[in-house]
């Protein structure tokens, strides 16, 4: 299905059938901040379980874990968790 047909065929839609699109992607949207938030924590906590020395060697210190978590590397490269 090309994106012209989607398109055509949405706005063929009732005004009941896009309320229930716009909700579902409305609910898959907070599913997925939802999905991201429950990862970000679990990265958190898994980074500060390690020792000093792992942290090193991943490039990090204790304190940029929470910045680590939610941003991501600043230098360019990912920590592939």
């Amino acid at each position: 299905m090309s994106i012209r047909t989607r398109l055509e065929s949405a706005a063929e839609l009732s005004a009941t059938e896009r309320f229930r699109a716009a909700a579902v992607e409305i609910c898959r949207f907070g599913r997925n901040a939802l999905v991201h938030v429950i990862r970000v924590r679990r990265d958190r906590a898994w980074l500060a379980d390690l020792p000093d020395y792992l942290l090193r060697d991943i490039g990090i210190t204790r304190s940029q874990i929470s910045s680590v978590t939610r941003l991501g590397r600043t230098d360019g490269y990912g920590l592939g968790l």
